[in-house]
């Protein structure tokens, strides 16, 4: 998968056929239906905005492509 025109989301259901119908992105999460698993350790992201080389809306994705030489992102 990816996002050119030959493997792009339009496509990814030839591969991956629940990525088509009720079962795309995005997700509806139900908050009543979540259950909390104190094993997961918490999730962080951070991101050096200088290395930031194009960003991308495509109406269906937002893609930030990086230059992350010094591995600050």
């Amino acid at each position: 998968w990816g996002y050119d025109n030959d493997n792009g989301p339009d496509r990814w259901h030839e591969n991956y056929p629940m990525a088509k119908g009720d079962r795309q992105s995005p997700i509806e999460i139900s908050s009543g239906e979540v259950q909390h698993d104190g094993s997961l350790a918490p999730w962080h992201a951070s991101y050096d905005p200088g290395a930031a080389k194009t960003i991308l809306n495509n109406g269906r994705t937002c893609r930030v492509v990086f230059d992350d030489t010094f591995d600050r992102s």
